[in-house]
C-alpha cells in the first residue's frame, strides 16, 4: 500500500510540473511580454537669447518620462565654444530636482561670437541644440583663484616727450596671502600704451610668475598732452588701479601788452614737452578772459592755431576796442596766458641783432630771435608809436633782464625807437622787457632768446645703467658738457666710438647738445664681456682733446631690482612720508631673499618758482607750481584761470653737485649761494628690514619675499620743487645690478586742494624753497 501511495504522489508532481507550476490558470499555456517604457525626453530652454556681461543667461533642462517629472537625474551641458561663454562657477552637469528640472548659469566669454548649447543625461539621452549669441564682454578667469591684487609703479610721473616708460608690477595673492603663480592678470588703460612681453618660453608678462608678479610697460609715444592715466589691472571681479600723472608739457604766450587802436601785433605761443622740445601739430585753442560787453578790451584772434614743426604758432592780434583783456592760450593741457591793453599806443620789437652777423624783426610773422654767444653783444630794439605818429623824443623806457648785463638800465625814444644792449657770462635763456611810461600810460613788451657757450672745457659721461645683460639689452650714454665757467654748452657736435670685442652696438654715432648741455647714445648688447670691458668714448667734434668715456659690463645678471610705489602718501605735521618698494629676483624669476642692498637717493633737479591758485571759472581747483609771475595781478572779483596763470613754467635747475661727491667744487656753484642746492632735501632715508636711518645712503635686506619696503621722508616744503633719483643696488659674485627711478617729490592732496589752506612754504609768502626768478644763475 506504502508502495502505491509514493506512485501516486510522484505521478501528482509530474503532472503539476507539466501545468507550469499553477500561475497560468485558464491561459492557453503561453507567457504575456511587459509593456514598453516611455522614452526619457530632455526639453532644453535658454532665457534670453543673447549672453553679456551684464545679461547671464538660465539654462534650464526639465526631463520627463511619458509625461512624469523624473527626478535625481544627472544632465550635463555642453558648449560647442568656450571662449564665447562659461559656466558660472564652472558647474555644467546638474541632478534634476523633484520637478525633474536641472539649472545652470552662463556667463559671457571674452570673444563676441555665436555657439550653441547641449544637454545630456547621464544614460545618454539628449536635448535639441539651442543657439545663442555672446556679447565677449565677460570677465573671464583664466588660471588659478586670486583674492587680492595691489599694482605699483616705479613711479608715479610720466614725462610727456615719450623718452620714458614706466614699470607696472602686479601682486596677486590669495585670501591667505600665499602669493599665487600662473595667474592671467589683464592690464588695461584709458590712454597711453601699455606692452606685455614674452619670455623665452613665449610666456607673457601678463601671467604672474613664481613670486606671484605679473609686469607690464607704460609709455606715452606719440601723446604730449599732459593728463592723468588710469591703469587697471584685473583678474575677474579682482582689480586694483593706479594714476599715472603725465607732466612737463608747457605753453608759453610772448608779445606785447599793448595794442593801437585798429594796430595789430604778431604774438608767439610755444608749446614744449618735458624735454623742452617743440610738439608740432598741437591745436591751440584761443579765448578772451573776459567778455568785452562788460567794459574789457576787444581783441581780434583766431580761435584755434597750429603749431609748426619747431611747436610754435604765430598769431595776429588786433586792437578793436580800448580797455585791457587777456588771451587764454591752452593746448595740451597747458594753459598760459597774456594780458593786453588798447589804446593809441603800439609798443612792439622792431629789431634784434645777435652780434654774429644775423638780425631779424621780431615783429614780422613767423620770425624767432636767434641764439647769442657768450662772447658777443645783443641789440635789442623797440618802436614807440601813437596814433601811427612816433612819440616825443626823450621818452623813457626801461629795461630789464632775466639773464645777462644790460648796458644800461634806460633810454629814451629817438625818432620813435629806442634800443639796448646786453651781454652773459652764463648760457640759457633770457627774457628782455621793455616798460614805458607816459602819464596814466603804462606799456610793457618782452622778448625771448637764448645766450649760448660756445667752448667745451669738460665732458661728463654717464651710463644708465653700467651693466647690463646680453642678447639685445640697452644702456643709455649721456654726456654734458660744460664751459670753463660751468655754463652748458648748445649746439655742440659729440662723437660717439666704441671699443668692445663682443658684437655691440651703439646708435647714433653723433648727436648734437641740446639748451641743457645734453647728448646722448644706446648702446646695444650682443653677447657677454668682462667686468667693465666695454668702453664708450664721447669725444667733442670740433674740440677733439676734449673727451671723456664710460665703461659697460654685459653679463647674466644673477639679479633683477625693480622699483615701485602707489598713490598714497603719511602726510605728518611738518614733513611727508613716501613709500616705495623694491623686488628682486633671480634670473628664473624667484624671489631672492636675505640678499643685502644699498639704497640711496640722490637729488636730481630743483625748480624755481611760486604757488598759484588755478581756477575754472570761480571754481578753486588746486595749488600749482608756476614760473615768475608777470605784471598783471588778478581782480579780486575775476577769478579766471589766465589772471592766475603765468606764461612760464616752473623753471627746472639741474643738481649743482655734477660729480655728487658731496662737496662744493669750482665751477658747481651755478647760482652763487655759497652751497650746493638743492642739497640733500631728504632728512630720513630708511628701510623696514634693516635698523638704519641715513639721509643719502642706506642698507637693507629682503624678506622672504624678495622685498624691501623703502620710506622717505622730506620737509613739507619740498613738495613739488625737487626731482629725486632713487636708486637700489645690489651684488652677487661681484657683479652688481642696480635700479632707478627719478621722482619729483609730491603733496599731499590735502594740502593743495583747498583754497583757504595756503600750501606748505619755507619762506614768507608764496615762493618756492629755491627762489622764484626764471633763471637758475642766481640765487632768487
Amino acid at each position: 500500500m506504502a508502495l502505491v501511495r509514493s506512485v501516486f504522489y510522484i505521478v501528482c508532481c509530474m503532472v503539476l510540473i507539466g501545468c507550469g507550476g499553477g500561475g497560468g490558470g485558464l491561459s492557453d499555456g503561453g507567457t504575456t511580454p511587459d509593456p514598453t517604457p516611455e522614452p526619457i525626453k530632455i526639453n532644453l530652454s535658454l532665457s534670453d537669447s543673447k549672453v553679456s556681461n551684464g545679461n547671464p543667461l538660465e539654462v534650464t533642462a526639465i526631463v520627463t518620462q511619458g509625461g512624469v517629472p523624473v527626478a535625481t537625474k544627472l544632465v550635463t551641458f555642453t558648449l560647442d565654444k568656450s571662449d564665447i561663454a562659461i559656466f558660472d562657477k564652472g558647474i555644467s552637469s546638474v541632478a534634476t530636482d523633484s520637478a525633474g528640472k536641472a539649472v545652470v548659469t552662463l556667463l559671457a566669454g571674452n570673444k563676441a561670437d555665436g555657439g550653441t548649447i547641449v544637454a545630456t543625461t547621464d544614460t545618454g539621452e539628449s536635448s535639441e541644440t539651442l543657439a545663442f549669441n555672446s556679447a565677449g564682454d565677460g570677465n573671464v578667469i583664466v588660471g588659478p583663484q586670486i583674492d587680492e591684487i595691489a599694482i605699483f609703479a616705479n613711479t608715479l610721473q610720466l614725462a610727456s616727450s615719450g623718452a620714458q616708460e614706466i614699470a607696472l608690477t602686479v601682486i596677486a595673492k590669495n585670501n591667505k596671502n600665499i602669493l599665487i603663480p600662473g595667474a592671467d592678470i589683464s592690464f588695461s588703460s584709458d590712454s597711453g600704451e601699455l606692452l606685455i612681453s614674452k619670455d623665452d618660453n613665449e610666456v607673457p608678462s601678463s601671467i604672474t610668475n613664481d613670486k606671484g608678479q605679473a609686469t607690464a610697460i607704460l609709455s606715452t609715444q606719440n601723446n604730449p598732452k599732459n593728463r592723468t592715466i588710469t591703469v587697471t589691472a584685473s583678474n575677474g571681479s579682482i582689480s586694483d588701479e593706479i594714476n599715472i600723472f603725465v607732466v612737463g608739457t608747457t605753453v608759453q604766450f610772448s608779445g606785447s601788452s599793448s595794442l593801437a587802436f585798429n594796430d595789430d601785433s604778431t604774438y608767439i605761443i610755444n608749446v614744449l614737452d618735458s624735454d623742452s622740445e617743440g610738439v608740432y601739430g598741437a591745436q591751440v585753442s584761443l579765448s578772451l578772459a573776459n567778455d568785452p560787453a562788460t567794459g574789457a578790451a576787444n581783441l581780434s584772434f583766431p580761435s584755434t592755431v597750429t603749431t609748426n614743426e619747431e611747436g610754435q604758432a604765430f598769431i595776429q592780434v588786433t586792437g578793436v576796442t580800448g580797455g585791457t583783456n587777456t588771451i587764454i592760450a591752452s593746448a595740451m593741457g597747458a594753459t598760459a596766458s597774456k594780458a593786453i591793453s588798447v589804446q593809441a599806443d603800439s609798443f612792439v620789437f622792431t629789431g634784434f641783432n645777435n652780434g654774429d652777423g644775423v638780425a631779424v624783426n621780431p615783429s614780422n610773422g613767423n620770425v624767432t630771435p636767434p641764439d647769442v654767444l657768450l662772447s658777443d653783444t645783443a641789440t635789442v630794439t623797440l618802436s614807440w608809436n601813437r596814433s601811427g605818429t612816433p612819440v616825443a623824443n626823450g621818452t623813457r623806457v626801461d629795461f630789464s633782464t632775466t639773464r645777462g648785463t644790460l648796458s644800461s638800465s634806460s633810454g629814451v625814444i629817438n625818432n620813435g625807437q629806442v634800443s639796448t644792449t646786453l651781454t652773459s657770462n652764463d648760457a640759457g635763456k633770457a627774457i628782455v622787457t621793455f616798460t614805458g611810461s607816459d602819464g596814466n600810460i603804462q606799456l610793457s613788451n618782452q622778448l625771448a632768446f637764448e645766450f649760448v657757450a660756445e667752448t667745451v672745457d669738460r665732458l661728463i659721461a654717464q651710463a644708465s645703467p653700467n651693466s647690463i645683460g646680453p642678447d639685445g639689452q640697452t644702456s643709455t650714454i649721456s654726456v654734458v658738457a660744460r664751459d670753463p665757467n660751468g655754463n652748458l654748452v648748445k649746439n655742440k657736435t659729440i662723437v660717439f666710438s666704441l671699443s668692445d670685442t663682443t658684437g655691440g652696438q651703439i646708435s647714433p654715432a653723433e648727436a648734437i647738445t641740446d639748451s641743457k648741455g645734453s647728448a646722448s647714445t644706446v648702446f646695444k648688447s650682443s653677447t657677454g664681456s668682462a667686468q667693465n670691458n666695454i668702453t664708450i668714448t664721447a669725444t667733442v667734434k670740433d674740440q677733439p682733446s676734449i673727451i671723456d668715456t664710460v665703461n659697460l659690463t654685459v653679463a647674466d645678471r644673477e639679479l633683477f631690482i625693480a622699483i615701485g610705489t602707489g598713490n598714497e602718501i603719511e602726510d605728518n605735521e611738518t614733513s611727508y612720508t613716501k613709500r616705495f618698494v623694491a623686488f628682486v629676483t633671480d634670473a628664473d624669476s624667484n624671489p631672492v631673499k636675505n640678499q643685502k642692498l644699498t639704497v640711496s637717493s640722490v637729488p636730481d633737479a630743483y625748480y624755481k618758482g611760486r604757488w598759484l591758485p588755478l581756477y575754472d571759472g570761480d571754481e578753486f581747483i588746486r595749488w600749482v607750481t608756476a614760473g615768475e609771475i608777470g605784471t598783471h595781478t588778478p581782480d579780486e572779483h575775476n577769478r579766471d584761470t589766465a589772471l592766475y596763470l603765468t606764461s612760464q613754467p616752473p623753471t627746472r635747475c639741474l643738481n649743482e653737485d655734477i660729480n655728487l661727491n658731496g662737496i662744493l667744487d669750482p665751477g658747481e656753484d651755478t647760482n652763487n649761494s655759497g652751497t650746493l642746492t638743492p642739497g640733500n632735501v631728504i632728512s630720513s632715508l630708511a628701510t623696514v628690514s634693516v635698523e638704519n636711518d641715513n639721509t643719502t645712503q642706506v642698507e637693507a635686506v629682503t624678506d622672504n619675499e624678495g622685498k624691501v619696503v623703502i620710506e622717505l621722508v622730506y620737509a613739507q616744503s619740498f613738495g613739488g620743487w625737487v626731482d629725486i633719483n632713487l636708486i637700489v643696488s645690489g651684488k652677487v659674485g661681484g657683479t652688481e645690478s642696480i635700479a632707478k627711478t627719478t621722482y619729483t617729490l609730491p603733496n599731499s592732496a590735502q594740502d593743495i586742494n583747498s583754497e583757504d589752506i595756503s600750501p606748505p612754504t619755507a619762506s614768507i609768502g608764496m615762493s618756492g624753497p629755491f627762489g622764484e626768478h626764471n633763471s637758475c644763475n642766481g640765487w632768487q
